[in-house]
């Protein structure tokens, strides 16, 4: 008997043995480990051009490629590298594509708050995002987009007064010169509401409503508009310039390419609208 003053629990050889046994069984069981798939990470510095809006004109970018892969997935690729550079290439030039070369500061933020977004590249095991974007510019190419956005403004601006001196046009024919009768109207309102003047002026009003309603041997391409706006008077100046748009289109599919151009230039249209959109005229 023991000389301890509580009792003597400790297990005898044969419940040590037993402990023991349950010990070294329990730790052959593979359900109660838990194996992580250790995670790889990579870099790489990449440099390559990208496109901007204007074609032609490019930026010139750096970053370093930070892609890791993913074992768990199941998914695998022959070339992670690769796969991982062109995932963010792409991403970049979806982005770039959009912007102008004068807009090469903004985009550079742009493209490092986008790609540092780690995402993973479709159907592999890598997972993919950018640090370090650096964007540069050639010189000679910003001359040129300067020089481009130039043109584009002086365009649009030529094309605006363009488009009021046919309103004006429309107007005047459509709206004033119809009779002797409102073309006094609009004289007088025009020119203070001089009567004795107005009056001396009807025969020459008049022969004005002669020529304005004039309309022997029009070209078809006008006959056609006419047609169309008359049919649709409540069109504003904007819907007119792109109904005149949609027929160019359809007249280069079911015509030609030399009839869209013919109807464009009867009505006044830029040839550069009939591609708008990249929908140009099939022969």
């Amino acid at each position: 008997m023991s000389g301890r003053p509580w009792p003597d629990t400790r297990p005898g050889p044969l419940g040590a043995f037993g402990a023991w046994w349950r010990r070294r069984r329990d730790l052959g069981r593979v359900e109660d480990f838990t194996y992580a798939v250790p995670q790889s990470s990579h870099q790489q510095e990449f440099e390559t051009p990208l496109p901007s809006a204007v074609y032609g004109l490019d930026f010139r970018v750096k970053f370093t490629v930070v892609y890791r892969l993913d074992l768990h997935t199941g998914l695998r690729h022959h070339a992670p590298r690769s796969a991982a550079i062109n995932s963010i290439v792409q991403r970049a030039r979806a982005i770039s594509s959009q912007a102008m070369l004068v807009h090469h500061a903004p985009l550079q933020h742009q493209l490092g708050a986008e790609l540092a977004e780690e995402q993973q590249v479709p159907e592999t095991h890598v997972w993919a995002r950018a640090e370090q974007v650096k964007i540069s510019v050639d010189e000679g190419d910003l001359e040129m987009a300067r020089k481009h956005i130039e043109l584009l403004r002086n365009s649009t601006v030529r094309h605006a007064e363009r488009e009021l001196e046919r309103a004006e046009i429309r107007y005047l024919r459509d709206e004033v010169l119809t009779d002797v009768g409102t073309a006094t109207i609009w004289w007088l309102q025009r020119n203070g509401y001089e009567v004795e003047r107005a009056v001396q002026l009807a025969g020459e009003l008049q022969e004005l409503v002669r020529i304005a309603r004039h309309t022997s041997d029009p070209h078809w391409a006008e006959s056609l508009v006419s047609s169309f706006e008359r049919a649709l008077p409540r069109l504003d100046d904007g819907h007119r310039r792109d109904l005149r748009q949609h027929l160019a289109k359809a007249l280069g599919v079911y015509g030609g390419s030399s009839v869209a151009a013919e109807f464009a230039d009867q009505v006044g249209l830029p040839a550069a609208e009939q591609h708008m959109n990249g929908n140009s005229p099939h022969v």
